[in-house]
Formats: structure tokens, sequence, C-alpha cells
């Protein structure tokens, strides 16, 4: 297969010349094969007529000066034949392209022809004409030793001509399937001006146009999942203000009414303050997201003890796993590291802040600090309800809930994760999660080590 579009187009044009040569020659063949040697039959028929006049009227030692000076003048092979063989032989080539049957039915009176040659040239004819004297009749032999001149550039004329138009012919065929995904690419590019990237190009070569058409259409299904992704985006951040905006004006309107007693003021006011405090939390985290999003990103490293790091989160949230009761297992050894602490410190919070929220009360949840092979781990584990095998596919998406209603309940946004993953994105690192549905999840994050 080869996979240079340079030679490809190279070899095309020469299978497309050899072809053509090779189409050319037959044809020229064909059309000039009869012609020529009808053509210089009949000059010769009419030179043997003069021949044989004067011929005839020579004195048997005159005749052999007068074939030598014919053939040295007119650039001529001449033989002449009596019953008893070859008599006069003039010229540089030395032997007719006649058999003894041939020259005997020239010596009865007949014209015979001999063309040898591949191509219908002057020279690849013998001529075999019957030379009357008064005393017997003999066999004249010509073969032409030169070239008609213009005969041959006509026939070359014709060879080029036609060799010209059957390999360009070839050629422009040939190069259609060179064309031909260029074309596609055109159509493709419209498309996507156009806001459609919905696109299928189908090639199977390996130079540079398949190398392209693979690209682009790769670029395309970027681009078409880049749009997907915008629409689910827009779609979500309406839903996700449309709930608590709707939540605030239905208690709005509650509070409006008269006869409500304080306790159920209180309720209403709490619930306004909570769909508020969602709401700040959402624009929040969108704006986090949009700010790591930019380049440059603005990001301030520096030492961090990731072990104290760890140990102050869990004491900040440990209202939240307090209620629930949970276990909280640690297992940090002093571990020094160079990140941005206040990114990093939004990964522990979202990660532990999951574990909390999805961890039945009496659960546990363990951090464990690991390093090793250039890496530190922050492995943390919980025994909640676990994520199914499909939503861990896409839990890093934007808005994603694996648990829509417990999510809602739950406050959150889809965007927790997000976070985290383009946090330690921005570090160098990496998150896996292991979960099974129903017993727990373990979520790991590597980060390089100093």
């Amino acid at each position: 297969m080869i996979k240079s579009l340079y030679l490809k187009i190279v070899l095309l044009f020469f299978v497309a010349v050899a072809i053509g040569l090779g189409s050319a020659i037959p044809i020229t063949v064909y059309l000039f094969k009869d012609q020529i040697t009808q053509s210089i039959h009949h000059d010769y028929s009419v030179r043997n007529g003069l021949i044989s006049e004067v011929f005839s009227r020579l004195e048997p030692n005159e005749r052999g000066r007068f074939l030598k000076h014919l053939s040295d003048e007119q650039k001529i092979s001449l033989w002449v034949y009596d019953r008893n063989g070859l008599r006069y032989a003039y010229g540089s080539t030395s032997k007719p392209n006649l058999s003894d049957e041939d020259i005997g039915r020239v010596q009865d009176g007949a014209e015979v022809v001999r063309r040898t040659s591949v191509l219908p040239l002057p020279t690849s004819l013998h001529m075999g004409f019957p030379l009357q004297t008064a005393d017997e009749q003999m066999a004249l032999v010509i073969h032409p030793e030169g070239s008609q001149i213009s005969l041959l550039f006509m026939i070359l004329g014709v060879l080029i001509l036609v060799t010209i138009v059957i390999a360009n012919t070839k050629f422009i065929l040939f190069t259609s399937v060179v064309v031909k995904p260029l074309k596609a690419l055109t159509a493709a590019t419209r498309k996507i001006a156009k806001g459609d990237f919905s696109i299928a190009l189908q090639t199977k070569s390996k130079d540079e146009l398949g190398v392209l058409s693979e690209q682009f259409q790769q670029m395309a299904d970027e681009l078409n999942q880049v749009e997907r992704m915008r629409q689910e985006f827009v779609s979500n951040v309406s839903h996700e203000l449309q709930t608590p905006l709707a939540s605030i004006s239905g208690f709005v309107s509650i509070l409006q009414t008269n006869g409500l007693d304080e306790a159920e003021q209180r309720r209403c006011l709490n619930i306004i303050r909570h769909e508020s405090m969602r709401l700040s939390r959402l624009s929040e985290n969108m704006l986090r997201l949009t700010t790591m999003d930019s380049n440059p990103h603005p990001f301030h490293p520096s030492l961090v003890r990731l072990d104290r790091q760890l140990r102050g989160i869990v004491v900040a949230m440990e209202p939240q796993w307090a209620a629930k009761r949970l276990n909280i297992h640690l297992e940090l050894p002093k571990t020094a590291i160079h990140a941005d602490e206040d990114l990093l410190s939004q990964v522990w919070l979202n990660i532990f802040g999951n574990c909390i929220k999805f961890t039945p009360e009496d659960g546990d949840i363990s951090i464990e600090l690991q390093s090793g092979n250039g890496e530190i781990g922050v492995v943390v584990r919980d025994t909640g309800i676990g994520i199914a095998v499909d939503d861990r596919k896409r839990i890093f998406e934007r808005f994603y809930k694996a648990d829509k209603s417990r999510n809602r309940e739950a406050g959150g946004s889809g965007l927790g994760l997000a976070i985290v993953k383009r946090v330690v994105e921005l570090h160098g690192g990496r998150v896996e999660i292991d979960s099974t549905a129903g017993k727990g999840t373990e979520v790991s994050v590597y980060l390089p080590a100093m």
C-alpha cells in the first residue's frame, strides 16, 4: 500500500503513459500499415515501369551500370532474377525477403509485396515486379533502404497524439480516485460550517489524504460531542436553576398569605435559605470550573503537608459525618507535596462530602495516604450506596448524576467530581474510581511526588 500521495500521483502518471503508449502503437499500426504499404507499392510500381522501359532498351553489358547507378541515386537495393537465378544485385541489403516461390510468381507476371517489420515503415517492404526484356521476362525485387521522412513524421505525430489522448484519459480516470476524497472533504467542510457535525468520511487509503480524512472525521466527532455537551450543559444549568428558583418562588408566595404561624414562617424561610445557598454553590462551582478551564489558569503551587490538610478537612466537616454517626478511619503518615493548597482542598471537600452524602448512618469512611513509584496516593473508601457500572463511565461529566433523586435530596449539582478531575489534571495527576452498587465506593487520587 503506497502511503505517499505524491508517489501515488507519480505512479498513476507513469501507468497512464505506459497504457497510452501501449495502446497507441497497435492503433497507429492499424491506421497506417495498409496506407503506407499501398503508397510505397504504387510509387515503386510506377518506377518499375520506367525501369522496365529503359532496361529493355539497354545492351546486356550496360544493364549492370544502369542498375548500380539507379541503386546509388535512389537509395534502394535491387535484385534481378532470370530463369537461372540471380543475375544482378546492387545496394546495401545482401538478401531480399522473398522466397524462391515468390520469385517464380513474379517471373510469371505477378507482383509480390512482403512486409517484415512490426511498424509499417517503408524500409520494411520487399517488392517484386515483373521485368520484361526482348529476350525473356525477369523478376525485379526492390527494397527501399531509406525511409520517407514525411511519412515517418506523420506516423510519429499520430503515435504521440494517440498516446497523449489515451494517457490523459486514463490519468483523469485514475486521479478521480484522488479527487473523490477531496470532494468528500469539501462537502463535509460545508456541513460543519453550517453547524452540522454528523458527517461520515469513508476512506481506506493510508496516504496524506487518508490521514487528513481520518483526522477531519475525528475533529467532526469531537465537535459533535462538544455540541451535544453544550446543549446538555445549557439544559442542565437551566434545570438546576429552575428547581430552586421555583421552590423559592413558591415559598415566598406562601409567606405572603395571611394567617401563617411563626413556626410555619420559619420553616418556609429555612427552605428559602437552603435553596438560596444551593444556587450560590451552583454558581460558585460553575465559576470555579470556568476559571480552571481558562488559559492560562491561575495556579499557585507551594509546599503542602497533605496529612495535615486531610485531617483539617475531616475536622471541618465533623458536623455532617457526626450527624449520621459515621465511623472515620484515618491512616495519614507524614507526607509533603508541591501543590496549589486551595485547589487541592476543594478536591478533598468534594470527595469526602460525597462519601458523607451517600453513606448510610453508622457506616464507615476511611482515608489512607500511600506513596511509591514516584506518586502520592490518597485513597478514600466508604460503605455507601455505590455506583452502577454504566454510571461510572460518565461520573466525571459535568452535571451528570448517578442517582438524580438522591442527589436532589442531598443538594448536589453534579459538578463536584468534574471539579475534582480538573484540579487533579492541573496537578499532573489522575483519578480512579472503583465501586460496586450497594457495597461502597473507593476513590483514588494519584499526584506526582516531590
